[in-house]
């Protein structure tokens, strides 16, 4: 069954803490992640399934798939001085790869594939204890051509559903955004704007209407790593979100957010 739904920055100055970041302000990102985990606890999930995005560390040109799924025993990567490693919860991968195929999902699946920090840097800050088994569900977000974010919200949907047949209490967790512009120009002059707008939408219940945002807009606006946003507003339907945060940093707009099922 389906127990809760958050999204989470996975900004990895969170994590690494550079002297260019604001303090103040990344430890109020902290506080929320500490009421993620807290919800976590109360929630007694026996799995959190985390959609994230790759930044070209769990496949390369040889290989990009739009959609994936890690079905090892467990995953591991590093990041900076970080060495990570997580059981998954293989009954529940393999249900979701075998059913996400039946539903018409051409999925992916990798039992090696490093584990970007992306999918860390929110689990460092929200895992409950003891800690829980993870279902690891990369999304393309980097690397054109990238699935819709209709594809994305369709895909939320057959996962909801898939995951609201199993006897599992599971989280789902979306990690990513908000808007930011690395390696360009922009890169000091995120949207947010858009952000706000974007977080109001969601507070009203109306997430579907991601999924008709084009790619150019989100790539636009700086929102690429919204299209896991858009598999998580799939499965919870038309859920009110709960903003625990929003902290726009001189680069990048930190969200933590869950919605109410």
């Amino acid at each position: 069954m389906l127990v809760g739904a958050f999204a989470c920055a996975h900004t990895p100055q969170l994590l690494a803490r550079p002297g260019t970041e604001d303090r103040d302000l990344v430890l109020r990102v902290h506080a929320a992640f500490a009421r993620v985990k807290r919800r976590l606890e109360a929630l007694r999930a026996d799995a959190i399934a985390i959609v994230a995005g790759d930044h070209v560390e769990a496949f390369f040109l040889d290989s990009v798939p739009a959609l994936a799924v890690y079905v090892g025993a467990e995953c591991a990567g590093t990041f900076g001085h970080y060495r990570y490693r997580f059981p998954i919860h293989e009954p529940l991968a393999r249900a979701i790869v075998e059913q996400g195929v039946e539903r018409g999902f051409d999925l992916c699946y990798t039992q090696s594939a490093p584990l970007d920090y992306a999918f860390y840097v929110p689990l460092h800050f929200t895992m409950p204890e003891p800690a829980l088994p993870i279902v690891p569900l990369h999304v393309n977000v980097y690397l054109p051509p990238q699935p819709t974010p209709r594809r994305c919200f369709e895909w939320g949907a057959a996962l909801g559903a898939i995951v609201r047949a199993r006897s599992e209490r599971v989280v789902l967790m979306c990690s990513g955004g908000m808007s930011h512009f690395p390696g360009t120009d922009r890169y000091a002059s995120p949207e947010f704007e858009y952000d706000r707008r974007l977080l109001d939408t969601l507070r009203e219940g109306r997430g579907r209407e991601l999924a008709a945002v084009t790619g150019e807009e989100l790539d636009k606006m700086g929102n690429i790593e919204l299209r896991t946003w858009a598999v998580v507003l799939g499965a919870v339907g038309d859920a009110k979100a709960d903003v625990y945060c929003y902290e726009p940093s001189w680069h990048h707009g930190n969200a933590v957010v869950e919605w109410a099922l």
